[in-house]
């Protein structure tokens, strides 16, 4: 794995991620979440990395702890190729119809008891390809 370039957060706690920024000099993309009502953040935003869009939204708005249909949608309405999403705080990966869709987890509050996660996604120097893992603490 190289240099992190760049950290990814889908809430809850925008703040944090604020915060995280400022203590890792690293650059942060986040996005609120249902917990966030008085955040300044947006509930969604749209990367360009390489050849891939990468759609994050913290997934609340999308009924996610139900499906990913609606999040789904939204993401062939956007011409992504990678979702970040949030709000069940469970790990998942699942690629559909060449879409994928990544929830890291959480750090802090997973949902099960001591499954702490994160996820790592590396996108390789052509630009044109990633990989994917999802780590455990």
């Amino acid at each position: 794995m190289g240099d992190i370039k760049l950290l990814i957060h889908t809430g809850d706690y925008y703040e944090d991620a604020l915060i995280l920024s400022k203590v890792s000099g690293i650059k942060v993309k986040a996005v609120t979440g249902n917990c966030d009502s008085y955040a300044p953040g947006p509930v969604e935003e749209l990367l360009k990395i390489g050849d891939f869009r990468l759609y994050l939204t913290h997934g609340h708005l999308f009924g996610v702890k139900s499906s990913l249909a609606r999040l789904y949608q939204r993401a062939e309405e956007l011409g992504a190729h990678i979702v970040i999403y949030g709000h069940t705080h469970m790990p998942y990966q699942e690629k559909r119809n060449g879409i994928l869709f990544l929830n890291p987890g959480s750090i802090t509050w997973p949902r099960l008891p001591g499954q702490h996660s994160f996820a790592v996604l590396e996108f390789h120097k052509s630009g044109s390809s990633y990989t994917v893992e999802t780590c455990e603490l």
